[in-house]
């Protein structure tokens, strides 16, 4: 969506080992396959995607999963799959790419998430893709999220906003607590208010406060 040039893109997805991340890994470059190209915004943004791009690609033990288009502006998805061993010793992996890129992390275990989500920097979204037989580890994994992240989807995707009182940008200080910092949400609305102070003013020229 597009071309991925939303902060909350889902830029990383960690998945147990197993034949679900086999047949995740499949369908997703299947989806991409049929996906149509588009276009950044500018020169820069694209220039910065390839650059990224290419420093993820680069990486010794990182695997092609969907090799998209590229002709500058105007790109088609790009999606990577590493082992969580080359994704723990690789930090740049772990730098988001602004633009049509996932990487796919393929873990030992669910455990595993709660060590990879303590190494992790601030986020502005997190996502758990779950079901009953999950609760236990969600509720385990849930307080290490709430330190890198302000707002967490369950089995959906960002960038999945509402115009309400409980909606945040997410990510940690200043973006989730901060009106200053947020563009999503009621509260995102004081960023578009200039104060003005009515000093010793007679009451009849006080601006209508209904």
């Amino acid at each position: 969506m597009g071309a991925g040039q939303f902060c909350t893109n889902p830029g990383l997805v960690f998945l147990p080992e197993g034949s679900a991340a086999k047949v995740f890994s499949a369908e997703a470059a299947a989806a991409l396959a049929d996906a149509s190209t588009q276009t950044m915004l500018s020169g820069g943004i694209a220039d910065d995607f390839y650059e990224g791009r290419d420093r993820i690609a680069s990486v010794e033990g990182v695997e092609t999963g969907y090799e998209g288009i590229a002709e500058h502006r105007t790109a088609s998805a790009f999606l990577y799959r590493v082992t969580v061993e080359t994704f723990a010793v690789n930090p740049a992996l772990a730098h988001g790419v602004f633009g049509l890129l996932g990487v796919v992390v393929v873990t030992q275990s669910v455990s595993d998430f709660d060590d990879l989500a303590r190494a992790m920097m601030g986020q502005l979204t997190a996502t758990i893709h779950m079901d009953g037989a999950d609760l236990v580890a969600a509720a385990r994994l849930l307080p290490i999220l709430e330190r890198m992240a302000g707002r967490f989807l369950f089995n959906g995707f960002p960038i999945g906003v509402k115009v309400t009182g409980s909606m945040v940008h997410g990510g940690p200080y200043p973006a989730s607590t901060n009106f200053g910092a947020t563009s999503v949400g009621t509260l995102s609305i004081r960023r578009f208010l200039r104060p003005v102070c009515y000093q010793n003013s007679p009451d009849h020229l006080l601006p209508d406060q209904t």
